[in-house]
C-alpha cells in the first residue's frame, strides 16, 4: 500500500482526515482541565526528527523504548569501546613496526660496515703488512709435502 505524496510529507489532503496522536485522543476523550483550557498537546513526532526532539527534551528517558533498547545500547557502547581499543592497539603496533624497521636498517648498515672492514683486514697484502711489524715474513718458497716412511714411524 503506497501513501500519497501529500501524506508522506504531512500535507493535508481534502480526502484525508487528520489523525490525532494517542496523547491528543486520550485528552479529548477524558474530561480533564486541559480540554477545558483549549490547550493542544504536542503531537507525538515520528521519524528521525521526532527521535532527536525526544532525546533533547528528555521524554525518551521515561519511555518504554529505552527499557526495550537498553541491551542494544549497551551492545553499541561495548562495540564503541572495542573500536577505540582496537584503534589504539593498531596505532601502537604501527609505531612499534616503524621503530623496529629503523633499528633493522641501522643494524643492516652496521653489518655491511663491519663486513667490509673484515674483508679489508683479511686481504693477503694487509695480513702481510700487519705481520711484517712482528717479524714474520711471507714465504718465498712454495709449500711442499712431507713424506714419512712406515719404517720411521715404528
Amino acid at each position: 500500500m503506497q501513501k500519497s505524496y501529500s501524506a508522506m510529507w504531512g500535507k493535508k489532503d481534502k480526502n484525508t482526515k487528520a489523525k490525532n496522536s494517542p496523547i491528543q485522543e486520550s485528552a479529548e476523550n477524558s474530561s480533564s482541565p486541559i480540554k477545558s483550557l483549549n490547550i493542544k498537546l504536542p503531537s507525538v513526532k515520528l521519524g528521525f526528527a521526532g527521535s532527536i526532539v525526544s532525546l533533547i527534551d528528555g521524554s525518551y528517558l521515561t519511555s518504554k523504548a529505552l527499557a526495550r533498547n537498553t541491551p542494544y545500547i549497551l551492545f553499541l557502547t561495548l562495540l564503541a569501546f572495542l573500536y577505540v581499543a582496537n584503534s589504539f592497539y593498531a596505532q601502537s603496533k604501527a609505531h612499534d613496526i616503524e621503530r623496529i624497521t629503523r633499528e633493522l636498517k641501522d643494524l643492516r648498515d652496521e653489518h655491511i660496515s663491519i663486513k667490509s672492514d673484515l674483508m679489508y683486514r683479511t686481504k693477503k697484502s694487509e695480513v702481510a703488512s700487519q705481520l711484517r711489524y712482528r717479524g714474520i715474513k711471507e714465504a718465498t718458497k712454495p709449500p711442499f709435502k712431507i713424506f714419512i716412511k712406515k719404517e720411521e714411524i715404528e
